[in-house]
């Protein structure tokens, strides 16, 4: 491991945290509960793992990109997500947008959320290539915003439709953690350093009150448009920022843009301020920023605050489902985008689906595992087009149009499933090995019939679920006696045979798990 990477792992002291904005901020108690026998409904997670590789292939396929996607500035060919943000059915590019700060930064999620998941190398160099790309398309260095991704590009120039010459600020956390996620799965600097001047900008511009514009002019720093309620992943950035480099300044722009929310969306209700292709002046309100300010509302709850925090998030919960979901009996969760667009899209389910998982983790309530289940059952049967991209809606497309399928309703279904998998592993298919959570990041992993090896940061706790039971453990090279529960502190191991799941708390960064009598091929 690089030791700039193992320098600045040492700064933070205590053990590390899963990253923000999952709920967990307890990580071992949530582990532990994720680890429990819970019965799926049936065939639930035979679909939910061919759902999962379905919509991964179908991203790393590159369908169409020798029609008409957009070239790069050398007149290269590129993966069609990168300029645009929509393939048609015919596998050409009507729509000549992308939109990168929020939708690359997902789409690099997906891919090592699948590298971690299959073990398949080339999910990390897409991750990889995408970050690249997207650090040498930041704002100038010389400009009032500058070393920040852009929000749009249009007919492969930055800036265009409803954004035309500006860029919105809320987006660059969710880039910033995929930089920081990078940076520590890959351990090259260029990730960190990104993240670094893209998470100072944001101090620097951030306004009196914790907030943030929706719309500015990073050339000019002229606001053109104000209000955005979403500023929770910049919360989450700059959390993860200042646990990275102990930089003050980077808490302070957390706590003071949390502060912030907490006085205006949570209390008032106003979710507007989201989506790039929103015009301004629309006060559509979204499921998207209310979901994620749960999870943050869990993740920040201590003995002062836990109550009045908890009944925060079960509110939210309640009202945006009220608003803008309907659960089916026949089809399970169907949740609108937002009232501008009332598509039901799979990745809202889906999204809805994560933190309900965390939720359920949280308080141990039985109606937020059945609304992940519920929304796993819909995506699972209704989500997908025949080749693995999603339907636009899944009711039909006379009213809000099914033609085209969006990469950023794609990459959540990898994502979400992933994530639903290691809160909830029942979901994740039998007879398969797979790791599926870690408090820090997997930076290598191998599958094999009989076994799996992988590296991960130090300090580190897994959860896998595996096609048989572990024969042996090893941690650094050293065995670990695999035991009924999780011994307290330093390494151990532990398994679950009805649930199949194994614990693996270590302090080196190399685990090697042999099974009996696994036949486990690759996934395909």
């Amino acid at each position: 491991m690089p030791i700039a990477l193992l320098a600045l792992l040492c700064l933070s002291g205590a053990p590390r945290t899963i990253d923000p904005p999952a709920a967990d901020a307890s990580p071992e108690a949530f582990f532990i509960q994720a680890a429990q026998y819970r019965e799926a409904p049936p065939g639930l997670a035979a679909a939910s793992g061919r759902t999962l590789v379905r919509a991964a292939r179908f991203l790393m396929a590159d369908s169409g990109i020798g029609n008409n996607a957009i070239r790069d500035e050398a007149g290269r060919r590129v993966p069609p997500y990168t300029y645009h943000a929509v393939i048609d059915d015919d596998n050409r590019f009507s729509y000549r947008v992308a939109y990168p700060a929020f939708h690359h930064a997902y789409l690099i999620e997906a891919f090592l959320d699948f590298y971690t998941y299959s073990g398949d190398p080339e999910a990390l160099r897409r991750a990889r290539d995408l970050a690249d790309w997207t650090i040498a398309h930041s704002t100038p260095a010389d400009w009032k915003w500058p070393h920040l991704p852009w929000s749009t590009f249009e007919e492969g120039k930055p800036g265009g439709l409803e954004d035309r010459d500006n860029l919105q600020p809320d987006k660059v956390g969710y880039m910033g953690l995929s930089y920081t996620r990078l940076f520590e799965v890959t351990g090259e600097r260029r990730y960190l350093e990104a993240a670094k001047a893209a998470a100072t900008t944001l101090v620097a511009r951030q306004a009196w009150d914790g907030s943030w514009p929706f719309r500015v002019s990073p050339r000019t720093g002229e606001v053109f448009q104000q209000y955005t309620a979403a500023l929770y992943m910049n919360v989450a950035f700059l959390e993860k920022m200042h646990a990275l480099t102990g930089d003050r300044d980077f808490k302070n722009g957390q706590i003071a843009a949390w502060m912030w929310m907490l006085r205006n969306p949570v209390r008032t209700g106003n979710w507007s301020g989201l989506y790039e292709d929103i015009p301004k002046g629309s006060d559509s309100q979204v499921h998207y920023s209310p979901l994620q300010t749960i999870r943050l509302l869990l993740r920040y709850r201590t003995p002062i605050n836990g109550a009045s925090y908890l009944a925060k998030a079960r509110r939210l919960f309640d009202e945006t489902l009220d608003g803008l979901a309907f659960h089916d009996r026949e089809m399970g969760l169907i949740l609108r985008e937002q009232t501008g667009y009332l598509a039901a899209t799979p990745s809202s389910a889906m999204n809805w689906s994560v933190m309900a998982a965390e939720f359920y983790l949280t308080t141990g309530e039985e109606r937020f595992r059945t609304t992940t289940l519920e929304a796993l059952r819909m995506v699972t049967r209704y989500g997908l087009k025949p080749d693995g991209r999603t339907h636009n809606t899944v009711l039909g497309g006379w009213m809000y149009g099914d033609g085209g399928s969006w990469y950023s309703l794609t990459s959540p279904v990898v994502r979400c499933i992933a994530q639903d998998m290691g809160c909830l592993p029942e979901l994740a298919p039998d007879g398969e090995t797979h790791l599926l959570r870690s408090t820090t990041q997997v930076r290598r992993i191998a599958y094999q019939p009989a076994s799996v090896r992988y590296s991960s940061l130090p300090r580190s706790l897994e959860l896998m679920k595996l096609a048989s039971p572990p024969r042996a453990v090893r941690c650094g090279g050293k065995a670990l006696p695999i035991l009924a529960t999780l011994p307290p502190g330093g390494d151990g191991c532990a398994y679950n045979p009805r649930s199949r799941v194994l614990l693996v708390r270590h302090a080196a960064p190399t685990v090697e798990v042999l099974l009996a009598g696994s036949r486990q091929g690759a996934v395909r």
